[in-house]
């Protein structure tokens, strides 16, 4: 009989750790989350930066969802992360290899040197 009370005593001591560990983790996670429902985050060290769209933001989690797909499937989410604008679709229809060099050929001596300034060249 003393084996098995010593087994329930392993199972016992066991929960009461792991309710324990399970207290600890949600009493540090609940600052970190009211803190991300905030306007004010902290970041390095001792900077504070205030982010006005996190505050009564009415968009919900499936408008957002949707966004990021939409910017995902255009190819535009990559740049947007990196803070570069948007690429725009030109209006203008392609010009050939032969269109380009012909153009090239054709240029005036001030188009040249303009451009010459213009590229280092």
């Amino acid at each position: 009989m003393a084996s098995r009370d010593l087994k329930l005593l392993g199972v016992f001591t066991m929960n009461k750790t792991f309710s324990a560990l399970m207290i600890v983790a949600g009493l540090i996670s609940a600052p970190l989350a009211a803190k991300a429902a905030s306007a004010w985050h902290q970041g390095n060290g001792d900077v504070v930066t205030f982010t006005p769209e996190h505050v009564g933001s009415a968009r919900q989690r499936a408008e957002v969802i949707s966004e990021v797909n939409a910017a995902s499937g255009a190819g535009t989410l990559r740049n947007d992360q990196m803070g570069f604008p948007a690429p725009t679709k030109s209006l203008a229809a392609p010009k050939a290899r032969a269109q380009v060099i012909d153009e090239m050929r054709s240029q005036t001596p001030e188009q040249i040197r303009a451009q010459k300034e213009l590229f280092g060249g």
